[in-house]
Parts: structure tokens; sequence; C-alpha cells
């Protein structure tokens, strides 16, 4: 009768692993640079940007217009670092699987 009850203890189990795994993401910070290596982002789990970093040499000769592309790469580039790593962690805890309930987080995070 009480047969199903290992089964809510395994989910309860990933429940709180999930939790675990999300505060660490949430809590995880990246940096990345652009690809001139001028311009460094650093962006947290919550992808919010926690600083930018501009080389003052690069700020005398490059054009507006450059410099906003190095801006933009630098951060999207952290982003990308913070996505994979959200990944890589979730991946930890799904074993690459697409398990119902998690609504596709593993994948969400790719």
């Amino acid at each position: 009768m009480l047969k199903g009850l290992g089964d809510i203890g395994n989910l309860m189990k990933l429940q709180k692993e999930f939790k675990t795994i999300q505060k660490k993401i949430m809590g995880a910070s990246r940096e990345a640079q652009s690809p001139n290596g001028k311009v460094k982002a650093v962006v947290n789990g919550e992808y919010r940007v926690l600083t930018l970093s501009i080389d003052p040499e690069y700020l005398k000769e490059a054009s507006p217009r450059d410099l906003e592309k190095s801006v933009l790469a630098a951060v999207n580039n952290a982003v990308d670092e913070v996505k994979s790593y959200s990944a890589a962690e979730m991946e930890k805890l799904t074993g690459g699987l697409n398990i119902p309930g998690l609504g596709g987080l593993g994948s969400m995070f790719k």
C-alpha cells in the first residue's frame, strides 16, 4: 500500500538538491572579456552585471562604436559563461536527463 513513498522520498531529495544547486548558481559569478581584451565584465547567476572595467588606454583610442561593441561582447561573453556554468551544475543533478517537473531547467541554461 505504501510502495510509492520511496518515490516521494526520492523526489523530495531531488527537490532539495535542486534548491541547493539553484542557490549555488545564483551566488556564482563569471568574468569574461571582449575579443580584444580591453573590456571585462562580471555577471552573476541572476544575469546581473556586477562589474564592468575598460582599459583606460582603450577609452582614449577607441571610437564610440568600437567601445560599444567591446562592452556588448564582454557582457554577452560573461552571460554565456554563467549559462554554461548553470547548465553544468544542472547536469550534475539531472545526469543530462530532462526530468518531468523540473521544466527542462537543465536545458534552459544552455
